[in-house]
């Protein structure tokens, strides 16, 4: 129990860099002893091996961030809203859990042709605005507020975002961002930008 409570310990300090001999040598365990531990783990959801190798935790254990979650969604939506009444675009709010971002709460744009994500979908972090906003606070671990990050047309085909990420006082880091057609993001980028920059002050807080 108490190994893996150590192995669970340096995966969610490491999510998505270990490998299994990384593991072994942050535990000062065998690898036959590590691979055991972690099929174990992988079993009963509370990690998960990629194609590469790669640990992380697993969908059991992120899902007990759910009341976490719901407090975040609550405590934003005021900023949300206000945004998408200055934008007049889709606003996101997503939340770092593992290597992706997680949508925790949206508010949809009025205009017919628009940017919608469903909640509780998982977005990589090099290819999004969210993301790309997130890993500059991973980078930077003395960072409280990230700078605007930008997707052209990266992980979607026709919509581009702007976004900015914190890191709150609870200690997660979350993301809010703007994404639109991207003639209509092209057109009225300025306003989104200085838009997202008003609301930083209430993302960090």
């Amino acid at each position: 129990m108490r190994r893996a409570a150590a192995a669970l310990d340096e995966i969610a300090a490491s999510p998505g860099q270990l490998r299994l001999v990384d593991l072994g040598g942050r535990l000062g365990l065998a690898k036959s002893t590590v691979r055991r531990l972690l099929v174990g783990l992988v079993e009963i959801g509370f990690a998960s091996i990629d194609d590469e190798g790669r640990i992380s935790l697993g969908e059991r254990l992120l899902g007990l961030g759910g009341a976490d979650d719901a407090t975040l969604a609550t405590q934003f939506r005021p900023t949300l809203d206000r945004l998408a009444r200055t934008t007049g675009e889709t606003v996101d709010l997503s939340v770092l859990r593992g290597q992706q971002m997680l949508f925790i709460d949206q508010v949809q744009s009025a205009h017919r042709l628009r940017a919608v994500s469903a909640v509780g979908v998982r977005f990589p972090l090099e290819c999004t605005a969210n993301g790309k906003a997130a890993l500059e606070l991973l980078t930077d671990p003395s960072a409280g507020l990230s700078g605007i990050a930008f997707d052209r047309d990266e992980h979607t085909a026709g919509i581009s975002a702007a976004g900015i990420a914190a890191r709150t006082t609870g200690g997660h880091i979350v993301a809010i961002s703007v994404p639109a057609p991207s003639d209509r993001f092209d057109a009225n980028e300025r306003r989104i930008v200085s838009a997202l920059r008003d609301c930083a002050r209430s993302l960090a807080s």
